[in-house]
């Protein structure tokens, strides 16, 4: 939903100062928001999952509604993907290496499609899946519950996503609107314990570095579309229903 009202609306910093919204002098403010609600586990009540400003949230009028979680035919879709693979990987006491072909000299992706013929989690639209859970969890993991996002990253990854060169996490990153244009496998170790894919994800939406104190934005744009492609390792060291995680989330090439 999208929220207008008029209120007092201003910061107190730690030495007690009043600090009210850049250009302005008064502690009274426009607030235009979007709000997104949801229902979590059981519970009939609604609980308010995200918060995005009036340019950033702007994304949410072409986004698909999804009435009910039956009617999600991607995640349905993802969810059988990943169990199908997960059901034909190597058999158990082997390990990866001792049936690839380590001496393979195509493309990553011509080995991976050659090493899913043995172990159908390295197939491509498998680890399409795994990009995919990873994006989405980012989202939500911005100003919601790090869950979705924990469960297909490592923490180090997680804290590469959202805080990217700020151990102090004084800053922190944020994305909105991810739409997710096309992933490459880049490289593809399969002798490594666990075995490990890099990847090229490539990557449109809002992205912006915030002051987690202030929320004044410390570089990118709130309201502007960029596209950027992603570097990520990916290790099969997951259960089942998430074989892929990133293990290195290190670094994003930004473009127009």
């Amino acid at each position: 939903m999208h929220v207008e009202a008029r209120l007092r609306d201003y910061v107190i910093d730690g030495t007690g100062a009043t600090i009210t919204h850049t250009g302005s002098s008064s502690q009274f403010n426009d607030l235009k928001e979007w709000w997104t609600l949801g229902k979590k586990g059981d519970t009939d009540h609604w609980m308010l999952l995200s918060i995005e400003q009036d340019a950033e949230g702007m994304h949410q009028l072409d986004e698909g509604l999804v009435a009910t979680p039956e009617d999600d035919v991607g995640r349905i879709k993802d969810e059988t993907v990943t169990e199908l693979a997960s059901e034909d990987k190597v058999a158990p006491g082997f390990k990866v290496a001792e049936v690839a072909d380590l001496s393979f000299e195509g493309t990553a992706r011509q080995a991976a499609l050659d090493l899913s013929l043995a172990d159908a989690r390295f197939a491509p639209d498998v680890l399409e899946v795994a990009v995919r859970r990873v994006v989405g969890g980012w989202v939500d993991a911005v100003d919601g519950e790090d869950g979705p996002l924990a469960a297909v990253a490592s923490p180090a990854a997680v804290e590469q996503l959202l805080y990217p060169g700020d151990p102090s996490k004084k800053t922190r990153q944020v994305v909105r609107g991810l739409k997710l244009e096309g992933v490459s496998i880049t490289g593809l170790d399969a002798s490594a314990e666990p075995p490990t894919m890099t990847v090229a994800v490539r990557v449109r939406g809002r992205r912006y570095v915030e002051d987690r104190d202030t929320a004044t934005i410390v570089s990118g744009s709130q309201s502007k579309d960029v596209g950027f492609t992603e570097q990520w390792t990916l290790a099969l060291d997951g259960p089942d229903a998430n074989p892929w995680r990133i293990a290195d989330a290190g670094g994003a090439v930004v473009s127009a």
